[in-house]
């Protein structure tokens, strides 16, 4: 699992130690309403996600799960993951950020961090990034545009969420000769 670092963010793997911040950040009403995460969201599904969930992930290759840090000894502060799609060359991104670390442009500069390894030959070697979102999720979609993902208004689909059928929009950030820069 490589470290990222930004101007201001260490992003690694959740750690034991990120366990409490993981447990308080997915009991957030901001996060559980946009997030199909379990609900009530306890500590063993935090337990989970730190011990078993991300390392799978970095073990299978199919999906890599970092965690925001403010510094090498910092809690998380949030989590980015990308995901391998079915097709060749794709993978989706999707996250979330601790109430207390928002507005504060954190999540953009993790973004852009993690698309340009996505996209370098040298990290992932993606070709596309896609971003999914429920509709309505305005801080969602406006965290995805200002990294350049681009929404197509008919790229609409529907899913179960929380026992209701809601609308997922859909955005795509491709690379430009193997690298993005934001």
């Amino acid at each position: 699992m490589p470290v990222l670092r930004s101007a201001r963010l260490i992003l690694d793997a959740p750690r034991e130690s990120d366990v409490d911040a993981v447990l308080l950040a997915c009991n957030d009403p901001g996060i559980a309403t946009w997030i199909p995460l379990p609900s009530p969201y306890t500590r063993a599904n935090a337990e989970y996600f730190v011990r078993s969930y991300a390392p799978h992930g970095r073990a299978s290759g199919t999906f890599w799960v970092w965690a925001l840090r403010l510094h090498d000894d910092a809690p998380l502060i949030g989590v980015i993951e990308v995901r391998k799609d079915e097709a060749t060359g794709s993978a989706s991104v999707g996250c979330w950020l601790a109430p207390d670390a928002r507005g504060s442009g954190y999540m953009h500069e993790a973004l852009v961090c993690v698309a340009n390894h996505a996209f370098d030959p040298l990290g992932m070697g993606f070709e596309r990034l896609r971003w999914e979102s429920l509709a309505g999720n305005g801080p969602s979609r406006r965290l995805a545009e200002a990294a350049g993902f681009v929404f197509d208004e008919s790229d609409v689909r529907d899913t179960e969420f929380r026992g209701e059928r809601r609308d997922v929009v859909a955005g795509v950030l491709r690379s430009a000769g193997g690298a993005h820069r934001v």
